[in-house]
């Protein structure tokens, strides 16, 4: 049975990565600018952060979880590390202290849902409201841009011929797979997610690693808020609004990790997040507009929930009809 599981997470996988050399070659065909190292590399840019959140909250989904507050928390650390840098503080204990604000949203929405037993959904959705309110009132509703340090903007650096966002995305995405697989807390959420009663029988405090995985997806929102504010040099309480949150659930579905929980992995989730960066790219290259790019990206949405729904046998089902003699 977990050989059959682990062949069919890995024929997910590769279809998942022939769609994505599928997507390019198509692309680098209708575009001459696309295939090439400087707009790959924005790809990857791009995609940076979406990436950073998504290595966590791929962990938060196998363990049966879910996050839809990544938008209102990176708006209300944006503010508060603006405001503490314009304050003298210096940029590295700002950060520091701004990263408290992702810590106390997962603290929030993980004891709601583990100790009120709010559903994962209407629990990150509630912080989302209230981390996005609160950045509107610290900031009467406008960018902090004056009084800004002159070195606030020092994620646009690069580091040889790649920009630094990139290289910390890579950084991220290192750390959390050897969390994901070389730890206990990876062995956990696994463990939860597969079956959370027999989880909590055989000794894992199921409700200590749910609210562990809920702090770390809403601190990665967090840092990146802080990323974010460093590369557009101000601190936005408008920052990603874009439905940030339901790329990375679309990005980590495509890369293979069940909405029901108990499997997907961290490439899966890279190559998921790299088909909405190319793909966006690309129309973007092909000059169709922003509107359009939102129903390609539900549509993706929708493709990819259907399908993994199916393929773990609750999706579609058609049910022969018999006739009555």
């Amino acid at each position: 049975m977990k050989k059959l599981k682990t062949n069919t997470q890995t024929k997910q996988r590769l279809v998942t990565l022939l769609i994505l050399v599928l997507i390019m070659v198509i692309l680098s065909c209708i575009s001459n600018k696309y295939l090439t190292v400087n707009n790959l590399i924005n790809i990857v840019r791009q995609e940076s952060t979406l990436i950073i959140i998504a290595c966590a909250a791929t962990m938060l989904m196998i363990s049966g979880g879910m996050d839809l507050s990544p938008a209102g928390v990176i708006a209300l650390t944006s503010v508060v590390f603006a405001k503490l840098c314009v304050s003298g503080i210096s940029i590295p204990l700002a950060a520091l202290l701004s990263l408290l604000v992702g810590v106390a949203a997962g603290t929030f929405s993980g004891l709601l849902v583990v100790l009120a037993n709010v559903p994962p959904m209407i629990a990150t959705l509630g912080t989302w409201y209230i981390t996005k309110g609160l950045a509107y009132a610290i900031s009467n509703s406008y960018a902090i841009v004056q009084g800004l340090p002159a070195n606030f903007g020092w994620v646009n650096r690069y580091v040889g011929p790649f920009p630094l966002m990139v290289v910390i995305a890579v950084a991220v995405f290192a750390v959390f797979y050897i969390l994901l697989n070389r730890t206990l807390l990876g062995k956990y959420a696994y463990a939860i997610g597969g079956n959370s009663e027999t989880a909590r029988l055989s000794g894992i405090k199921v409700n200590l690693v749910r609210c562990v995985l809920y702090i770390l997806t809403a601190l990665m929102s967090s840092f990146v808020g802080i990323l974010m504010s460093s590369r557009i040099n101000s601190g936005d309480p408008n920052l990603s609004t874009s439905g940030i949150e339901f790329e990375i659930i679309v990005a980590i579905i495509l890369g293979g990790t069940s909405l029901l929980g108990g499997q997907g992995s961290l490439i899966g989730t890279l190559i998921g997040a790299l088909i909405l960066g190319n793909l966006s790219n690309g129309m973007n290259l092909l000059g169709i507009g922003t509107v359009y790019q939102f129903i390609v990206e539900g549509a993706v949405l929708v493709v990819a929930v259907v399908l993994d729904l199916t393929l773990k046998g609750n999706g579609l089902r058609i049910k022969k009809l018999r006739r009555s003699n």
